[in-house]
């Protein structure tokens, strides 16, 4: 007979380390979450004025611009950072090492520098469009650049490197074995690749969108110099060309709305990844066979 004895008021060490665990980590999200706390709290004391203003001069204009820009950067860089990775993981040529590493410089390229080289180059007084007018007259034409296509291409080049990075990582650790197996299961090696390898790496793709979703919504050089009109630069005409701080938290307070959907999107695209999943089905006697079963199946 084992008696147990236990001492009044004294907390078990599990529960003792889950306190401390999250006393931690309320310490260190402190500073992250004062800032929020100022916003949010903004919303507390609307002033009918100031909401009477946005919503009839500001608002309209800044969501579809932002709504734009936010998606046409999702889709452009997810698409090149994810075609980039697979070429680099599952592909070899020359120079395949080098650019490994090369793709990942406009991670240390400011956007807003970007901005600069592509408007310098790219304008209508630049050297590119002063050439063609020189090669064939005036009826040489180049798409504008300052446009909504301009600046969601500008902030593609720029962000694409957070998507191939998971997205490489993703396909190099399933490595080529996976192709092999699903060719063995009657793929090509075209199908296995879009039916296969593709929706494995989807959580990893989706982080990565999610990121650059992120980074579209805060970024202001790049948009400011495009004359561009998103959430950023509203704020900062609020707060210093208005002389209203109050209306810019209540900005702000909006466009943190923009990231629930952000999060959900990237949480509903990456949990749709089909991974494979073992069966084993018995045999005759005391023999089992495994076979690897992926969903859809390859049709006969």
């Amino acid at each position: 007979m084992t008696v147990t004895a236990t001492v009044a008021g004294s907390a078990p060490p599990r529960t003792r380390r889950v306190a401390s665990s999250s006393l931690l980590c309320l310490v260190l999200c402190l500073p992250a979450l004062i800032p929020l706390l100022v916003i949010l709290t903004s919303l507390a004391t609307p002033e009918t004025e100031v909401w009477t203003h946005l919503a009839r001069y500001v608002l309209p204009d800044v969501i579809v611009n932002t709504a734009k820009l936010l998606l046409g950067v999702a889709i452009v860089a997810g698409v090149l950072g994810t075609s980039l990775a697979w070429l680099i993981a599952m592909c070899e040529f020359p120079g395949r090492r080098w650019l490994d590493w090369a793709l990942l410089l406009p991670l240390s390229i400011p956007a807003y520098v970007l901005a600069f080289v592509a408007i310098g180059f790219l304008d209508y007084s630049g050297p590119l469009q002063a050439w063609l007018r020189a090669m064939f007259g005036s009826s040489a034409w180049v798409p504008p650049i300052r446009s909504t296509g301009g600046v969601i291409v500008v902030l593609s080049l720029a962000l694409y490197p957070y998507v191939y990075l998971l997205a490489r990582s993703a396909f190099l650790s399933q490595g080529r074995k996976v192709l092999e197996v699903a060719q063995t299961l009657g793929y090509s090696r075209g199908s296995a690749s879009w039916r296969v390898a593709l929706p494995m790496a989807k959580p990893w793709i989706a982080a990565g969108v999610a990121l650059i979703s992120m980074e579209t919504l805060a970024d202001f050089g790049a948009v400011s110099i495009f004359n561009y009109n998103t959430f950023t630069t509203a704020i900062y005409r609020a707060w210093f060309g208005m002389f209203s701080v109050h209306a810019a938290l209540e900005l702000s307070a909006v466009l943190l709305l923009f990231l629930p959907s952000c999060c959900r999107s990237s949480n509903w695209y990456g949990g749709r990844s089909s991974a494979p999943r073992v069966t084993s089905i018995a045999g005759t006697g005391r023999l089992r066979r495994t076979a690897c079963c992926w969903r859809p199946r390859p049709r006969c």
